[in-house]
């Protein structure tokens, strides 16, 4: 099949999965949920996301928005992918999972490469926004020991960490941290093809780390994952450390 000239009409690129999202609205409803906007991006959009504590799931959604016609279609799909389904398998979404669940690329054959290259790019700055807000709507909502890996809620306790430790080189104290990441922290996030690199430790004991391979795409890596690296340094290190990403 030759492929079309390129066009620019959104409703063109969208595929057949997103139309009918689009179309039904299914959870398109009034709701009074937690407000996320971005003004760069155009959108404003409220969330209700109902969790069963009972069912360990998440069994309704409603939402209301002013936005593109596509930020409809990922709210359907995110509802799809997180409605009456067991929390553990939920709660971290990818946004590789959202594409997939609106058919993303089902019109890769019909246009050029470059214009559905520009496409995808274009609406995954919306996807990593949902997907954000979505983060933040798990983490009030939902208990701990289902959005962090079990090892790391173990470790998650106060603790003496070591002591003298601000006496220590700068050197010294990097090790100290490494050891402890070596042993408590990476083999862990390895279970999801991550990674976490220790980047730096400044004066007043802030350590930036940095997210490597499925960590970068993954919205735990930046609530509860965090918190639970920040827990388990605090008692194996010292109690006044606090962790934060690093932003290169």
């Amino acid at each position: 099949m030759s492929k079309k000239s390129p066009h620019h009409l959104f409703w063109d690129l969208y595929s057949t999965k997103m139309r009918k999202l689009i179309v039904e609205h299914r959870h398109a409803k009034r709701c009074s949920g937690r407000e996320f906007s971005d003004e760069k991006l155009g959108i404003q959009y409220k969330i209700d996301i109902t969790y069963n504590a009972e069912k360990q799931m998440f069994t309704d959604m409603k939402y209301c928005l002013q936005a593109p016609t596509f930020m409809i279609a990922l709210l359907e799909a995110l509802g799809e992918l997180i409605l009456d389904k067991d929390i553990k398998k939920v709660s971290k979404v990818r946004a590789d999972d959202l594409l997939d669940a609106i058919s993303a690329y089902e019109v890769a054959d019909l246009y050029d490469d470059a214009d559905v290259g520009d496409y995808i790019r274009f609406i995954s700055r919306y996807v990593n926004h949902l997907l954000d807000s979505y983060t933040e709507i798990v983490s009030e909502l939902v208990p701990r020991q289902f959005t962090t890996p079990d090892a790391l809620i173990d470790f998650s306790k106060e603790g003496s960490g070591i002591e003298g430790f601000f006496d220590l080189e700068k050197e010294h104290q990097i090790r100290c941290i490494e050891e402890v990441m070596e042993k408590d922290i990476r083999p862990y996030v390895a279970l999801d093809e991550g990674n976490v690199k220790v980047k730096d430790l400044t004066k007043n004991g802030i350590v930036l780390i940095q997210y490597e391979g499925n960590c970068t795409s993954c919205n735990a890596s930046s609530s509860t994952t965090l918190s639970a690296i920040t827990s388990i340094l605090k008692a194996k290190v010292h109690p006044t450390i606090e962790v934060l990403p690093y932003l290169s």
